[in-house]
């Protein structure tokens, strides 16, 4: 317990006593992530992640994946990244296809493919709330 609490203080932008760490997670959900389309020449799509209902005082430990009932696990980031992390938000981008639709440069992943493949962000993060 006590690696636990020092290894989240450690990389945890504002520190706190271990009561106040916590662990937030939730989903976008299937059907109604707003998945936004970035075309030529990057063609990658993006969706921002609220949140703000978690509390936290500064940017958490965040950890996402996303899921969908289709595609979702062609896109060359199936291990997603997290940007622009903040205490309230961040943003998911996937990028390119791989496999049997790879096509560098002249493909990728649309909004309207994510939205009927059902792509959804589930995510967890740790933080401080007081």
């Amino acid at each position: 317990k006590q690696w636990y609490q020092r290894r989240v203080r450690g990389l945890n932008s504002n520190k706190g006593p271990a009561p106040c760490a916590r662990i937030c997670a939730g989903t976008t959900g299937k059907g109604s992530t707003a998945w936004q389309g970035y075309g030529a020449p990057y063609y990658y799509v993006y969706t921002r992640v609220d949140m703000s209902e978690c509390g936290f005082l500064g940017t958490p430990i965040i950890t996402a994946l996303v899921d969908g009932n289709s595609a979702h696990w062609q896109t060359t980031t199936s291990g997603v990244s997290t940007a622009e992390a903040t205490k309230d938000s961040f943003t998911v981008y996937l990028f390119g296809w791989v496999g049997i639709h790879s096509k560098p440069g002249q493909s990728g992943p649309t909004a309207s493919v994510a939205q009927s493949g059902q792509w959804n962000v589930n995510w967890q993060a740790i933080g401080y709330v007081c």
